[in-house]
């Protein structure tokens, strides 16, 4: 049986949360118990890009901050850091506020500029990583996941934080290469047993909802999650926010596969129930099967990603992060003045456009064939 953690807690306050999050470690066994003395910890917080703390796009440097202390209260010698979708990774550690707080516990940041490819024959679907040098610097991990949304995944947490690992140039490779939620979910899975994450701790004290994992909107959750299995408490997410675990693939992959499970979970510390919010903004329907055949006949039919042009700034930023070959989102005969265009014939419905856009410009929406389709059974 996995444990999870649940910790009411509705300020950002260091002296609330670093007694909740001792209290939590010893009802896992203690983090000595977790993790050896002897082992140097990377804290991987999830820094998707340089955000301020109110917009609940990174984890809260106070999370990060409380860990921190416990963590070098008890002698650990500790790294941190994430790869990016943009920017230097130490630089968005700094404009996310995580900077001066390591620096307050002699923690160093990681190598996560460069890294190096490892090949993993017994893989289900990746056989090959390019991982930073920060995680051969390390020899344990604690993942610091955000509770948001995504457009791909419908959630992102503690199995899809670790995606981080990856070398920031290379994520986009992934996406082109694994172009489905459900073959994506699979590849996040070979990762996360590669790694071997040994301690997830979940900020959603503010969370994300709508339009995640970037432009979504701040929500208070008022909680924190505590695992060592990230199965078990990504599947706690989803009850949260009243979405049925079964339809998260990452969630059913990692308990078929053998990372970690979700039907047989004990919760320990505050009540579920009163934290659960029946309203927050996520898509709670299955997720369309997009195969190459039904999804070529069904194009125009599938949810997608679209420009809302009177909030694009024409930075070109969708462009650049495009993983297709030939662009699915480009300017239209180099016409810098105008928004990018979609082409939705080659689009993969990666949402890498919409992830990394930054000025909220682009949401996710489905067509209003899909959903007649969808509300007539032909499209799930």
């Amino acid at each position: 049986m996995s444990k999870v953690v649940v910790l009411k807690c509705e300020e950002y306050d260091l002296d609330l949360i670093y007694p909740k999050l001792l209290w939590a470690l010893e009802q896992l066994g203690g983090i000595e118990h977790i993790i050896a003395k002897e082992k140097v910890i990377l804290l991987k917080p999830n820094l998707v890009v340089a955000s301020s703390p109110e917009k609940a796009v990174t984890t809260h440097p106070v999370v990060f901050e409380a860990i921190g202390k416990i963590l070098y209260e008890k002698g650990y010698k500790i790294l941190y850091g994430d790869s990016p979708g943009l920017g230097n990774p130490f630089n968005v550690a700094k404009k996310s506020g995580l900077v001066s707080i390591a620096e307050k516990y002699n923690m160093i940041h990681g190598d996560f500029s460069d890294g190096k490819k490892i090949s993993i024959p017994e893989s289900r679907v990746c056989k090959q990583f390019d991982i930073v040098n920060a995680m051969f610097e390390a020899d344990a991990i604690i993942n610091l996941p955000k509770m948001k949304t995504h457009a791909l995944q419908r959630i992102t947490g503690a199995i899809k934080n670790p995606f981080g690992m990856v070398l920031g140039y290379n994520k986009a490779t992934m996406h082109s290469r694994y172009t489905n939620a459900f073959i994506f979910s699979e590849m996040l899975i070979d990762l996360n047993k590669y790694l071997k994450v040994d301690l997830h701790i979940m900020d959603g004290i503010l969370a994300m909802e709508r339009n995640g994992p970037r432009n979504g909107d701040p929500i208070k959750m008022n909680v924190i999650l505590v695992s060592t299995d990230p199965v078990a408490l990504d599947s706690v997410f989803c009850r949260l926010v009243d979405v049925n675990p079964d339809l998260i693939p990452t969630i059913t992959f990692g308990e078929k596969y053998g990372l970690g499970n979700y039907h047989n979970v004990e919760l320990i510390g505050d009540e579920l129930e009163p934290l659960i919010n029946k309203n927050f903004n996520i898509p709670k329907t299955k997720l369309q099967v997009e195969d190459k055949n039904k999804f070529s006949i069904l194009k125009n039919a599938v949810r997608r990603p679209y420009i809302e042009e009177d909030l694009c700034k024409k930075c070109g930023v969708c462009v650049e992060v495009c993983p297709v070959d030939g662009k699915a989102i480009n300017w239209d005969n180099m016409n810098k003045k105008i928004p990018p265009i979609y082409d939705y014939t080659k689009c993969i419905r990666c949402y890498c456009c919409q992830e990394m856009c930054p000025h909220e410009a682009i949401d996710v929406e489905t067509p209003l064939l899909g959903k007649i389709l969808a509300k007539i059974g032909l499209l799930k």
